[in-house]
């Protein structure tokens, strides 16, 4: 087993055998990604997914008039992808852009086909992250709804502690729907308080 730490998080979704991920480390591939190299691009075809061994991600999309809105950050053990593309057969409409010196153990649609006909574990995965990953969509948008800009900030000041160092202001702020200078303000606010 080349990847037991990958193997461990995914056996906390669902409970891969040691043989079905024999076959999923012969069919993926560890793909190294220098810092701002892009797993994803908009235009390209959206057939293909993987999961952060190292490193990290941010999925992001830019406006007409050129404003990145950051829709998540992927870390280690993290799936990364255009899933809603996929599912649609479009191609990419996300950015995903490596932050630091990642590697991702990189697989195409192809391949989960061929590993669910093969294992009922592979459909129980890929439900489980599909609603994990349905369940973050569901948080972020009622944030958005409910949430003032500072409240956002510090819930992904508490949720994604571990980030924190590893991001820029910009990049967090693209992430809360705020520009850098109002996250600046926010946080000289609470730390005068």
């Amino acid at each position: 087993m080349k990847y037991p730490t990958l193997y461990a998080r995914i056996g906390a979704w669902a409970p891969i055998p040691e043989v079905e991920w024999d076959k999923a480390e012969a069919l993926g591939k560890a793909v190294v990604f220098a810092k701002r190299a892009r797993f994803l691009e908009p235009g390209q075809p959206a057939d293909r997914f993987g999961f952060v061994l190292t490193g990290l991600f941010r999925a992001y999309r830019v406006s007409e008039d050129g404003v990145e809105s950051v829709k998540a950050f992927r870390a280690e053990g993290e799936l990364l992808g255009a899933y809603a593309e996929q599912l649609q057969g479009l191609p990419s409409a996300t950015f995903i852009e490596a932050l630091e010196p990642s590697t991702v153990l990189s697989f195409h649609s192809a391949d989960l086909d061929t590993l669910e006909a093969g294992h009922p574990s592979w459909t129980q995965l890929a439900r489980r992250i599909a609603e994990h990953h349905f369940v973050l969509k569901e948080r972020r948008e009622q944030e958005f709804l409910e949430l003032d800009a500072e409240a956002r900030w510090l819930r992904f000041r508490e949720e994604q502690a571990h980030l924190i160092g590893r991001i820029t202001q910009a990049e967090i702020a693209a992430y809360l729907g705020i520009t850098p200078v109002a996250l600046s303000r926010i946080v000289s606010r609470l730390r005068a308080r």
